[in-house]
């Protein structure tokens, strides 16, 4: 047991060490300016019986408010919104508070308040809007993605912000879909669009946060921009990856909603996956001139970026992956590696269980986007070889 926290120790020790060093080098280079602060971290288990203990305190105040409050309001949705309204501010206090004091206790209070008062001012402008207001009409969903970006700002959370900007992003693609669905009057039959688009568009953001992310970050003033919007773009990340597998499973809606093994055409069904492979070779094309690789070298990536989208153009699910894993690494995030690995292997999954295509198609489809990668590392690999000096392979 003393050796188990020695060593929990020396490694605290080490990364103290090392934090402080970067500290130094940065405020060499005139990167951040003020003396350097430790971290203290309070152990997992005590960080996870307070935000216990705040949930249940949460829990315990909305009883008391929906038992002496929501009884008298449930009919009035102009009251229920102002509850609402109430119970966000004082979230927004707490979070303050919070942030002052480090409690954890607090914080997970405020976000369970917090989230019980978006639920109340939600269905609150249902009501004033009309009963059934929120399956038939895009402009309630437009509101609520108003509501949830003013959230973003003005609640000074991480976990906050992340869930608002979520909620952000599915209010605007639900909006879209029942707006598609009135234009073009088959809305669950649209869905691979309505959804395909904004997973598209939200990646094309992520792509172009992360070629922006050290320009963002260079100076003192944009340091605080850049604490204030990670969230937004984490979430933006699980947004497009989550919408990219959605498509790739209703690839054939009418098999999901109806049992039907013929496909309805869908039109415009291979648009997130045409967008998604512009937005994965531009990314290429930059990144070659980033690191300033021959024409010979980029323009083989080209061309392997190009049949690979080709290849998944209905699988956008894995498009969306591999893009997400490049700049994962690019940025060298571990979480943003993993959420893309994981959707380029579920993303194979469920392009080889819909029923657009037959299980030849398939099948041929995935051996060539297979023999197209592994062609890739072996000229990648070859030419690697070729580029080390003489001496160095002889040695």
């Amino acid at each position: 047991m003393s050796a188990d926290r020695s060593d929990r120790g020396n490694r605290s020790d080490r990364s103290d060490r090392i934090a402080r060093t970067l500290w130094t080098d940065l405020t060499a280079r005139g990167a951040v300016q003020g003396e350097y602060v430790p971290t203290i971290r309070t152990p997992w288990p005590i960080r996870l019986l307070m935000g216990a203990a705040g949930w249940l305190a949460a829990i315990f105040c909305q009883l008391f408010i929906y038992g002496f409050v929501f009884a008298f309001t449930r009919s009035n949705g102009a009251a229920m919104f102002v509850v609402g309204v109430v119970m966000v501010a004082l979230a927004a206090v707490f979070y303050r508070a919070s942030r002052a004091k480090t409690s954890i206790a607090a914080s997970q209070f405020a976000l369970a308040l917090s989230l019980s008062g978006q639920g109340m001012m939600l269905a609150g402008l249902s009501l004033v809007m009309g009963s059934g207001i929120a399956i038939r009409d895009s402009a309630f969903w437009l509101i609520v993605a108003a509501i949830e970006a003013a959230l973003f700002i003005a609640v000074p959370n991480r976990l906050h912000r992340f869930l608002s900007a979520l909620a952000t992003w599915t209010a605007l693609t639900v909006s879209l879909s029942l707006l598609g669905g009135h234009l073009i009057g088959q809305r669950l039959m649209m869905l691979p669009v309505t959804v395909g688009v904004p997973s598209a568009v939200a990646m094309a953001v992520v792509t172009l946060f992360v070629r922006k992310e050290a320009a963002i970050a260079a100076t003192t003033a944009a340091i605080s921009r850049h604490g204030v919007w990670t969230p937004a773009i984490d979430a933006t990340l699980i947004f497009a990856l989550g919408a990219a597998l959605f498509v790739t499973g209703a690839a054939n809606p009418a098999a999901l909603l109806f049992g039907t093994g013929s496909p309805w055409p869908v039109p415009g069904a291979w648009a997130c996956g045409a967008l998604l492979g512009l937005t994965l070779i531009a990314f290429a094309a930059t990144e070659c001139h980033r690191l300033s690789v021959n024409g010979r070298t980029q323009a083989g990536v080209l061309i392997v970026a190009l049949a690979f989208s080709i290849l998944m153009l209905l699988a956008p699910a894995v498009t969306a992956g591999l893009l997400g894993l490049a700049l994962a690494l690019r940025r060298g995030s571990l979480p943003w590696l993993g959420l893309s690995i994981a959707t380029i292997l579920l993303g194979f999954i469920w392009y080889y269980s819909t029923l657009q295509w037959t299980l030849l198609a398939k099948s041929i489809t995935l051996a060539a986007a297979g023999v197209l990668l592994l062609a890739a590392r072996a000229a990648l690999a070859r030419s690697r070889a070729n580029a080390q000096p003489s001496g160095s392979i002889a040695s």
